[in-house]
């Protein structure tokens, strides 16, 4: 059914409010946070063991999207870059966006991403080429079908969301605005 097309929510975010939402999410969704030292050792088998633990969720119940966030409480934001190193906020944001090609071309068709330049990074890599606006989540947020040029083109729903936009349960909620 159209409602249990497979989805997921990428949430790399720092703000009060996304980190209320992902507390909220991680109660509600099975979720994985980004290991930024393992993405730095090895960014391309970090993100195909996110994919597969999406996989593996999908299978289990193809209800409850997956959550993939960075940052659960301030002490995530004390990391340091070492020297010569991109930063912390580079590696997740080009992980989420690995993420979201691999996702859509294993059939993901409903993504809602967190964080303003995340999102830019995700619309990038998903060669999105026109949205057009859908249902309304919170003031500042809606739904968009989005073409995409990755995979051979295909239109999914995609929710991009800034930090402080949204209640905390828009990651278990928002799929109910789409039918």
């Amino acid at each position: 059914p159209v409602s249990w097309a497979r989805r997921c929510v990428s949430a790399p975010g720092a703000s009060s409010t996304t980190r209320a939402q992902v507390a909220h999410g991680r109660a509600h969704l099975p979720h994985r946070k980004l290991d930024v030292t393992a993405l730095r050792h090895d960014l391309p088998a970090t993100v195909a063991g996110l994919t597969a633990f999406a996989r593996e969720q999908w299978r289990l119940d193809p209800a409850r999207p997956p959550l993939f966030y960075a940052v659960d409480d301030l002490a995530d934001l004390e990391r340091t870059t070492p020297p010569g190193q991109a930063p912390a906020s580079a590696l997740i944001e080009e992980a989420l966006a690995a993420l979201a090609v691999a996702l859509v071309e294993d059939g993901a068709r409903r993504l809602l991403v967190a964080g303003g330049e995340t999102s830019g990074a995700v619309v990038t890599a998903l060669e999105v080429r026109g949205l057009a606006i859908g249902a309304p989540l919170a003031p500042g947020v809606t739904w968009a079908r989005a073409e995409t040029g990755t995979g051979g083109g295909r239109n999914i729903d995609l929710a991009l969301k800034s930090g402080n936009f949204g209640g905390t349960d828009i990651f278990t909620e928002a799929w109910s605005a789409l039918v």
